[in-house]
């Protein structure tokens, strides 16, 4: 078959959507020469699954310890949707005409999503995939990953709002005598951020010991649990540092006053709602790491939430998103969004109201993101339910890749041949365009 060209192109550029939204998109196929086909068909899926291996040792059958090795997995199907977007398994065939060819596909998505998250022991995944169904010879596949984003509203979350103020305390012992004490006061505002956002934390150290503080560290962790249930029941944790900073050293009895920045890249949100088999929290982490191999650095850390939406009482002056973000057009090709396409492929749908300014809150005639987040904690359908419309003067953040990738989409049992498995997919996740402070 000369098949030229085989892709799946989805009407959202930035591949990003939300719970309850409908995904629509189209299946590319070029031919050089008529071609006989019984039809295409489209598989639209959403999963969750763990997999590592464990080591534990076991008792052989001569009484003897013996370590044994074992995968576990676990896995949670959301959504399985599949239909013939031309033809039918049962049709007679079907002439596919030379050149390009387009085909359209929508799904609603449903409600109750967990948000798209990759990871090397398990992944939130969704993808779409179109087989070309061929009478007498092999399909052509082709598969295409895209983000969900479950919408994580800070102004919901009533911990997000508390201040954090860390009191941290470490003698040193010398010989018999233990030394003054080192003291390490940290205060934020708040502990609830967003991407995009800066954490601001205000330092005050006090080093009466004679020990030098060689750098004070802080940390933004991002602690995620993994569960499997097959063949057995088992959990792994895994600690990944997704920003920090440092500044140091401060001397034997002396003290330092500052304050420091530490910006918060593209993450997914806190908790993986609805997600049973993954979750994750983020943690600000605090170290003080002192000279001498032989004492024990002074740490801390407390939970802090990433959200979707940021609060509201807080570093309020949020710019319009930059139109820099690129888009992968299902060709493995960076492209950008035309800002005078039709707006139902750029932003928000045709009709959508223009933002208003208010208070904090500059405004924007030009949204450059895919439709904004509905209101899960609403009874109402998600789908009618706009964030724009419960804060009609937040400019929409744009979206943005984070920092882990896959870089194969295939599955256990699928074959090596499928179009769009080995190329890279980052899930994007909203951030915001905070005015530097």
């Amino acid at each position: 078959m000369g098949l030229k060209d085989f892709r799946i192109v989805f009407d959202n550029p930035w591949n990003t959507y939300y719970p309850g939204q409908t995904l629509s998109g189209r299946v590319i196929i070029a031919v050089d020469s008529p071609k006989k086909i019984r039809g295409i068909n489209v598989k639209l899926k959403g999963e969750a699954n763990t997999c590592w291996a464990t080591d534990r040792q076991e008792i052989n059958h001569e009484g003897h310890y013996e370590n044994e090795s074992q995968t576990v997995t676990g896995h949670e199907e959301y959504f399985n949707i599949q239909y013939n977007i031309l033809g039918s398994p049962s049709g007679g065939e079907i002439e596919l005409p030379v050149g390009e060819n387009s085909y359209p596909f929508t799904c609603a998505l449903p409600p109750n999503l967990p948000s798209s998250f990759e990871h090397d022991y398990g992944h939130v995944r969704y993808t779409v995939k179109a087989t070309i169904d061929r009478p007498w010879k092999f399909d052509h596949e082709t598969k295409m990953a895209f983000t969900v984003v479950s919408n994580f509203d800070l102004n919901k979350e009533t911990r997000a709002m508390e201040p954090i103020h860390m009191e941290m305390s470490k003698t040193f012992c010398c010989l018999c005598c233990g030394s003054p004490p080192l003291n390490v006061n940290v205060i934020l505002p708040v502990k609830g951020y967003v991407p995009g956002q800066t954490m601001i934390a205000r330092l005050n150290i006090d080093n009466k010991s004679g020990i030098i503080v060689e750098t004070v560290k802080l940390i933004l962790r991002k602690i995620v649990t993994f569960r499997a249930n097959n063949p057995r029941t088992d959990t792994r944790r895994d600690k990944i540092i997704v920003a920090e900073v440092s500044k140091g050293p401060i001397e034997a009895h002396a003290t330092a006053d500052y304050e420091q920045k530490l910006d918060i890249p593209p993450l997914p949100p806190s908790n993986l709602t609805n997600c049973g088999i993954i979750d994750l929290e983020y943690n600000f982490k605090v170290e003080a790491c002192v000279s001498g191999w032989y004492h024990r650095n002074l740490k801390s850390n407390t939970l802090v939430f990433i959200g979707t939406v940021p609060l509201l009482n807080y570093q309020s002056l949020i710019l319009p998103s930059p139109t820099k973000i690129g888009f992968n057009s299902g060709d493995g090709n960076d492209a950008h969004p035309d800002k005078s396409a039709d707006p139902t492929y750029g932003g928000y749908p045709s009709g959508y109201p223009a933002f208003s300014p208010g208070s904090g809150y500059p405004s924007s005639t030009t949204p450059t993101a895919p439709e904004p987040p509905p209101n899960y904690n609403s009874d109402i359908p998600a789908q009618i339910q706009p964030n724009s419309n419960i804060y009609p003067n937040l400019p929409p953040p744009s979206y943005e890749e984070a920092g882990w990738s896959v870089r194969s989409l295939r599955e256990r049992g699928e074959s090596e041949h499928v179009l769009g498995n080995h190329g890279h997919f980052a899930p994007r996740y909203p951030v915001y365009n905070f005015k530097q402070l």
